[in-house]
């Protein structure tokens, strides 16, 4: 028999109006499972509602009352590489971050412009000139990422830093999609403070969605965390 948990989202941590970001609540989720996961998400998950996940068999399901709001699995599947960029590079990039202007979801825990320092991420990828649909940003964790026991951030925001960046590889203001399908790698977390670039590149794409992969690294280049993201129209 699986195990009955709940998973409660802040209405903080918030991507759409009115539904958690996709990153936060994919990582929140995987948190839960005993083994490595990939995400799907079925539907947009409601904010500050206790949600029933299921975990203990093969498959880990989310559900909002009768309504299926996520499965996870565990998978095969490898996140590829992006190569890094310099902190320099990442705040230059930062300053043509697309999503300033008419942004699709400006509240957006992750990369929404209209939070403020300590209340969102603030995260504004931008494109890295002579790297096609390549986009990078500067990321330094404040207390607006919870951290673990160990001081770190907490593996949740990391989904989420990692879930904005690849999905801004598209214009997601011409053509707003959000998150649909996320898996994660995470070496370690940065602890608050720490001066760190997240780098994300479109994949694949099509007229129906986009896949990307996107790297958090520290600022000597190392790697601590990387995913593959599906992003699909709302």
């Amino acid at each position: 028999m699986p195990e009955i948990r709940q998973l409660t989202v802040d209405g903080r941590f918030n991507g759409p109006d009115g539904s958690a970001n996709g990153g936060y609540v994919c990582g929140s989720f995987a948190r839960l499972c005993p083994a490595p996961v990939a995400v799907t998400l079925h539907a947009p998950p409601r904010l500050d509602r206790p949600l029933r996940a299921e975990v203990g068999g093969r498959r880990a399901h989310l559900w909002d009352g009768d309504q299926l709001i996520a499965t996870a699995a565990p998978t095969e599947h490898r996140v590829g590489h992006v190569d890094p960029v310099s902190w320099e590079e990442a705040v230059r990039a930062s300053g043509r971050y697309r999503g300033r202007v008419n942004h699709p979801y400006p509240r957006c825990f992750a990369c929404g412009p209209d939070r403020e320092p300590g209340d969102g991420l603030l995260l504004a990828p931008g494109p890295v000139p002579g790297r096609a649909a390549t986009v990078a940003c500067p990321w330094v964790p404040d207390e607006a990422a919870g951290t673990g026991e160990d001081g770190r951030v907490a593996a949740e925001f990391v989904w989420s830093a990692l879930d904005c960046p690849s999905g801004w590889t598209a214009d997601l203001v011409a053509a707003p999609r959000v998150l649909g399908w996320m898996r994660a790698e995470l070496e370690t977390s940065p602890a608050p403070g720490d001066r760190c670039v997240v780098v994300g590149r479109l994949d694949t794409g099509d007229d129906h969605g986009f896949a990307s992969t996107s790297v958090l690294y520290d600022s000597r280049g190392t790697a601590l965390a990387r995913a593959t993201t599906r992003w699909y129209a709302p």
